[in-house]
C-alpha cells in the first residue's frame, strides 16, 4: 500500500506513519551519503537565512535589548545585507527562509501576501518552508503565492485532505560548490490551533518527527550529501528534532523568533534562527570534507540602518507595491504617549517561556471590555508585531498589532468555566508535551490571578480575583474575545462551550475606533498575572 493510501485511510490530523523510515538500532538512518565527489577536498558554503519576517518591508525602531533606538529591518536593507553576503562568498550561497512571511501586515492583508512574495522573488531565495500564519488568507490564496512565488515551498508533514497527496514538495536538492544540500521542509503541527479553522479545512498538518524519519533516507537515496532542514517549529521543537532524528547536519529554523548569535549543537546537528520581524540576517559558513561538517561560523548580519545603506532597485520596487495603498497605510488614527509593546515578540539565543503579561495587549483587552461592556475580555498570546514608538499611531502600526480581520463575540461564561480556561492558558505555556504546547500566556481584562508551577498541571491556579472580589465559581459573567479564541483557537476548547454567543464586529476596527478617540493613549500598568512559583525554567 502506498504512503498516501495510508495517511488517506487515516484521514486526520496529527498521523504518524510508523515504519516509514529504515532505522537503525544505532539512531543512524540506512544507506550512506553519497560522499564520493569532491571526498577529500575541503569545501565551504553559506547558508543564508531569515525567518518570522511577518509582512514586514519597511524598517521599525527597536525598543528593546541589542535593537534599542536602532531603526531595524526592511526589505532594502535585507537586500544589500544579501548581496554584500553573497559577494563575500564567491557565489557558494543560499538564502533560505523558514516561514511566517505573508501575513500580520496591512499591506501583506491588502495584496493576501503577494507583496511579499514579488519582493523574495526579486531578492532570489531559495527555498522557504510555511508558517503557521501562511494560511491565513485560506488555503486557495496560498496556492496562488505559491504559484506566483519563483522559489520552491517544501513541507514534508503537510498534505491535502481530499486526496492525501503532499501540500508541497517535501523537500529539494541543490548543488552548491560541488555538494548536492538537501532542503527538507517541517510546518508547525498545531497551525490549526492558531488560524482560523475555513482556513486548514484542506489539509492535515502531520507529526514532524515522523515526517522527518519518513523522508530523510529518501532524500539521501536521491543523492543529497548534506541534509539542512527548514523548520518552523521553534527552538525547542527544534532541539528535539535533532535529538530524536540522525542525520541532519543544520536546522534554520523559526516561529519562536530566536536571535541566535551563535548556532547550537546537538550531536551532530546545527540550529540556527535569525530573530523575527526582518531584524537579522543570520549566516552560516560551513567547511565540509568527506560529507561531514568539519567546521561551522554563524552570525547575525544586524539589518541596522545606521550600517546598512538601502539597496535602491528593492527600495523602488517597495515604494511602488505600497503607492497604491498609501492612503490606507498612512492614515493617523491616535498618538501614544509611551510605547506600545507586546511581550516576548524577538527573543534571545535561547527557548523560552512566553509567560509575560503583554501591556499592548493588556490595553486592547481593556478597550475590548470597555466597548462591549463585559465583566472580563480575554485575547491570545501571540508573539508578533514590533512595537509601536511614542508619538503619532498609523493605521498600519496598529494593524500589524491586530493583523487578522478577526470580529469581537460575548458569551456567558461561569466562574468554573473562565478558570478551567486559565489553567488552560497556563498548560498551553509549560506543559513538557510538545503536543500541548502552544501560544503564549493569555491576556486578560478585569481579572487578575495567580498560578504555581509546583501543583500538578491542570490544578495550578491558585488565586483568581476580580474587580469587585473573587471570581465566583457558579456566577455566569459576560466574557468578550475575539473568534479566534471562541472558536477554540490555542486550544482552548472552554469558549466553544459560551452560552448566548454574540457577534460584535471588527477587533481591528474597534480598536482603532477607541483610541481615534481616546488619545493619547499609554498602555495599563501590569499587575494582572502572577506566579508563585520560584523559578519558571524552560
Amino acid at each position: 500500500m502506498k504512503r498516501r493510501d495510508v495517511i488517506k485511510l487515516l484521514g486526520m490530523s496529527g498521523v504518524t506513519l510508523a515504519g516509514c523510515a529504515d532505522v537503525r538500532s544505532d539512531g543512524n538512518l540506512s544507506g550512506s551519503r553519497n560522499s564520493s565527489t569532491n571526498r577529500d577536498e575541503m569545501l565551504r558554503i553559506i547558508i543564508l537565512h531569515t525567518n518570522d519576517i511577518h509582512g514586514h518591508l519597511l524598517g521599525w525602531r527597536g525598543w528593546e535589548g541589542a535593537l534599542k533606538d536602532k531603526m531595524i529591518g526592511g526589505a532594502a536593507r535585507l537586500a544589500t545585507a544579501i548581496g554584500q553576503a553573497r559577494r563575500n562568498a564567491s557565489g557558494s550561497s543560499m538564502l533560505l527562509d523558514a516561514g511566517d512571511l505573508i501575513g500580520d501586515t496591512m499591506i501583506a492583508d491588502l495584496t493576501k501576501g503577494e507583496a511579499l512574495i514579488k519582493v523574495f522573488n526579486h531578492l532570489k531565495y531559495d527555498a522557504f518552508t510555511f508558517g503557521n500564519h501562511e494560511p491565513d488568507f485560506g488555503i486557495a490564496t496560498l496556492r496562488e503565492r505559491m504559484k506566483e512565488a519563483e522559489f520552491p515551498f517544501v513541507a514534508a508533514n503537510l498534505v491535502t485532505k481530499d486526496e492525501a497527496e503532499p501540500f508541497a514538495a517535501p523537500y529539494v536538492i541543490k548543488k552548491l560548490s560541488g555538494i548536492n544540500v538537501g532542503l527538507l521542509g517541517l510546518t508547525y503541527p498545531k497551525t490549526p490551533w492558531t488560524t482560523a479553522g475555513k482556513n486548514v479545512a484542506e489539509v492535515t498538518f502531520q507529526e514532524p518527527i515522523e515526517a522527518a524519519r519518513c523522508e530523510l533516507p529518501k532524500l539521501r537515496a536521491a543523492g543529497a550529501q548534506l541534509v539542512v532542514v527548514l523548520s518552523h517549529l521553534g527552538l525547542s521543537g527544534d532541539q528535539k528534532l535533532a535529538q530524536e532524528v540522525a542525520g541532519i547536519d543544520v536546522i534554520v529554523g523559526g516561529h519562536s523568533h530566536n536571535r541566535m548569535e551563535d548556532a547550537e549543537k546537538i550531536g551532530e546537528t546545527l540550529i540556527v534562527q535569525a530573530g523575527a520581524h526582518g531584524s537579522d540576517l543570520g549566516r552560516l559558513e560551513l567547511e565540509i570534507k568527506g560529507g561531514k561538517v568539519v567546521s561551522h561560523k554563524h552570525s547575525l548580519i544586524m539589518l541596522d540602518h545606521e550600517e546598512l545603506p538601502p539597496d535602491a532597485e528593492t527600495q523602488l520596487l517597495v515604494t511602488a507595491l505600497l503607492a497604491p495603498h498609501e492612503e490606507a497605510l498612512n492614515e493617523r488614527i491616535g498618538v501614544a504617549s509611551s510605547w506600545l509593546v507586546r511581550a516576548q515578540t524577538i527573543a534571545g539565543g535561547r527557548a523560552r517561556k512566553r509567560s509575560e503579561e503583554s501591556p499592548a495587549d493588556s490595553l486592547f483587552a481593556d478597550i475590548i471590555r470597555q466597548e462591549l461592556q463585559a465583566d472580563l475580555a480575554f485575547l491570545p498570546g501571540v508573539g508578533y508585531g514590533v512595537a509601536i514608538p511614542p508619538g503619532p499611531i498609523t493605521a498600519s502600526q496598529l494593524r500589524q498589532l491586530i493583523p487578522h480581520e478577526g470580529k469581537l463575540v460575548t458569551m456567558l461564561l461561569s466562574g468554573r468555566e473562565v478558570r478551567r480556561i486559565l489553567e488552560q492558558a497556563v498548560q498551553n505555556v509549560f506543559t513538557g508535551d510538545s503536543k500541548k504546547k502552544v501560544g503564549g500566556m493569555i491576556q486578560l481584562s478585569g481579572l487578575r490571578f495567580e498560578y504555581d508551577l509546583s501543583l500538578e498541571m491542570g490544578n495550578s491556579i491558585v488565586k483568581v480575583e476580580c474587580e469587585n472580589g473573587e471570581l465566583s465559581l457558579e456566577r455566569d459573567y459576560v466574557v468578550a474575545t475575539n473568534t479566534m479564541l471562541a472558536n477554540g483557537g490555542h486550544n482552548q476548547q472552554t469558549f466553544i462551550r459560551g452560552k448566548a454567543l454574540t457577534e460584535h464586529g471588527s477587533q481591528f476596527e474597534t480598536v482603532k475606533r477607541w483610541i481615534a478617540s481616546n488619545s493619547p493613549v499609554r498602555t495599563p500598568v501590569l499587575g494582572r498575572i502572577f506566579s508563585r512559583s520560584t523559578a519558571e525554567t524552560g
